[in-house]
């Protein structure tokens, strides 16, 4: 290069300095999903970072020489038999490291549940974006597989990112994580899956009484109970009024079926149901509860104000 044109190079490069200019090195984990820096330059890779996302259906197994990628996980009770609850978040964090591979890499995870898995099983949240579910059908069984992170390698590899799952519904599921070449599909670490990550059902009802009062009919006389019922399990749960009762100071007193019109309703996890239940009972009871007692449930009382 002739001395003058070295010089020219070199003042550009002050120039920029002073200037503040930051020139974003490729390969070190900047993601080009939306949310970049659009006045960096992109890095110059196979591909082009508008093309579409390959898609794979399943984990791919890989030989330990071929991966050019190591992925790690932890997450809360990871290795412990935890049990997981229901509509609640969980954090996962997954550790990228690795060498030798040059281009457009995708994090791809698949989900899986032993009693059979739906888009709306899960929500797998990542960033800014909410992930968006594909169902395969692999060899009989429904898997679910989405794209999350997607980077630029320049042969250097070195990241962590974080990813928050909702189990929306109760079951066994495994998570599974796995690196891919985006543009190919061809697999760049081996997978790595979670535990089973067990969501029993578990609840129980809410009983609320809301007022009451005394009616006669005919010749006897009843306590009218204004009840409120909250499904608080995980799962569809029916409520009966055959459950229901009242204790007092003299003895106990079921609920008139014939009296009451709500008999019986199935709910969904949060959603509940109100009515008017009858008891035969005389006016001036003391000590009164109302008690909803379910087959193998322990029983709920609520005492009431009269």
């Amino acid at each position: 290069m002739k001395r003058s044109n070295v010089l020219i190079a070199i003042a550009v490069a002050s120039a920029l300095l002073v200037a503040g200019v930051m020139v974003i090195s490729p390969g070190k984990g900047e993601d080009v999903l939306p949310g970049n820096d659009d006045e960096a330059e992109p890095p110059v890779v196979p591909g082009n970072l508008t093309d579409p996302i390959a898609t794979v259906p399943h984990p791919i197994g890989i030989d330990e020489g071929d991966a050019k990628l190591h992925l790690e996980l932890s997450y809360p009770g990871q290795g412990d038999g935890s049990r997981f609850e229901w509509n609640k978040e969980y954090e996962i964090v997954l550790r990228t490291s690795g060498s030798g591979w040059t281009g457009r890499t995708v994090i791809k995870v698949f989900a899986e549940r032993t009693e059979g898995i739906g888009s709306k099983c899960l929500i797998l949240s990542y960033g800014n974006d909410v992930a968006k579910w594909e169902s395969h059908l692999v060899h009989g069984i429904i898997h679910l597989s989405t794209d999350t992170f997607v980077w630029i390698s320049d042969g250097q590899d070195e990241r962590t990112d974080s990813f928050n799952v909702l189990f929306n519904r109760t079951g066994t599921f495994v998570l599974t994580f796995q690196a891919f070449d985006a543009d190919s599909g061809a697999p760049l670490s081996a997978p790595v899956s979670t535990d089973e990550m067990n969501v029993p059902e578990e609840g129980r009802v809410a009983v609320k009484a809301l007022g009451a009062e005394w009616k006669t009919i005919g010749n006897a006389s009843y306590l009218v109970v204004l009840i409120n019922m909250t499904n608080e399990w995980n799962v569809r749960h029916s409520v009966n009024i055959t459950h229901l009762g009242l204790s007092y100071d003299q003895g106990t007193s079921k609920v008139s079926e014939s009296l009451t019109s709500f008999k019986e309703q199935e709910l969904e996890p949060g959603v509940s149901t109100q009515f008017l239940a009858y008891f035969p009972l005389d006016e001036g009871a003391e000590d009164v509860e109302l008690i909803y007692a379910e087959p193998g449930q322990p029983p709920t009382s609520v005492p009431l104000d009269l």
